[in-house]
């Protein structure tokens, strides 16, 4: 059994083996990329002459195949086959289309993040702040099989399209009502997660009532139709407005992954419940590449505004007595 380098070398002796003559002079090399929320990730680049596009292939779970039984040289045959496979993509195959805003506008996305925990990645990246969330800014290229091909906006591009970062985010947030946001019950959600089903009521549409009495998890998920990246849809200021109408209250906002977030009614659990649930879950069940932030969020209604839960909820305990400030708890023993 090969370790990760030994497993990684192997790939660039010998992936050359299963690509066509025209690969034969090709560059074949590893370089570490930096992702979302500090990862570290090898990926595999094969470059030929003059090469328009450079796709970037991830190795980990390659190797996380081979260690779990794959033959190494199947494993490399995949790598291989992948990478013909980008040559056949239209839009890899030509960027060139992408300095056009005109052309790329109504491909835009955004990716939440935390940015306390993304000061590196983000550094070359275009981006805005939305509270204690950084909506990032993607141009998709293609999908392939519910995979997304998509680069970041930089700065660079943003020189090129002479768009003000004003226009950047209207022109994303209307690209990315074409996504169609989804709210459904955390039974519909685990129901689609489980079984891989279309999600059945979508509450948006108006023609489900509910009510957290009436349910057995008396809370909502965030999306979109394709559950990717999803957690965009919080900054949707007329679809949140819908969520608070069919709540009926104002409503917290559990950064649940990257591709959804979670709805729960005030009143349900208090702030320290719920962050210690969304930080628990994060350190058990989410991947480290889909996580978001451990900061939860308070909607108010009447503001149509996202406030930090846990800060609210400080804010909300002191009250001034005889010109100091005194806890509720404090008070109460006075």
């Amino acid at each position: 059994m090969k370790n990760k380098k030994e497993f990684y070398d192997y790939v660039i002796e010998n992936v050359r083996r299963y690509l066509p003559p025209s690969f034969e002079d090709a560059q074949v090399f590893i370089e570490v990329k930096e992702k979302e929320n500090g990862r570290k990730v090898p990926v595999l680049l094969v470059m030929r002459r003059e090469e328009p596009s450079l796709p970037c292939i991830p190795l980990e779970e390659a190797y996380r195949d081979y260690v779990e039984g794959d033959d190494l040289d199947i494993c490399v045959r995949k790598i291989a086959d992948l990478r013909m496979k980008y040559d056949h993509l239209e839009y890899l195959a030509d960027l060139s289309y992408t300095s056009d805003y005109e052309k790329v506008k109504g491909r835009l996305m955004i990716k939440l993040c935390d940015p306390e925990l993304n000061h590196g990645w983000l550094e070359n990246k275009i981006y805005t702040v939305h509270g204690d969330f950084a909506a990032v800014y993607y141009v998709r290229l293609c999908e392939e099989r519910e995979k997304i091909f998509s680069m970041p906006v930089t700065k660079q591009l943003m020189e090129k399209w002479e768009v003000t970062l004003k226009q950047l985010h209207k022109d994303a947030l209307l690209s990315e009502r074409a996504k169609q946001a989804f709210l459904f019950t955390m039974d519909d959600y685990w129901r689609t997660v489980r079984t891989e089903s279309e999600r059945s009521r979508n509450l948006l549409d108006r023609k489900t009532k509910w009510h957290p009495e009436m349910a057995e998890t008396p809370m909502l998920c965030l999306t979109n139709r394709n559950m990717t990246n999803g957690a965009s849809m919080i900054l949707q200021k007329d679809i949140m407005k819908q969520a608070g109408e069919i709540i009926g209250s104002d409503f917290y906002v559990l950064p649940s992954s990257i591709h959804e977030t979670l709805l729960v009614p005030i009143g349900i659990m208090d702030v320290s419940g719920l962050l210690q649930m969304v930080k628990e879950v994060n350190e058990a069940e989410v991947e480290l590449c889909d996580q978001l932030s451990d900061k939860v969020q308070y909607y108010d209604r009447k503001k149509g505004t996202l406030e930090n839960a846990e800060r609210r909820n400080q804010k909300s305990t002191f009250f001034i007595m005889n010109g100091e400030f005194y806890t509720g708890k404090e008070s109460s023993a006075a």
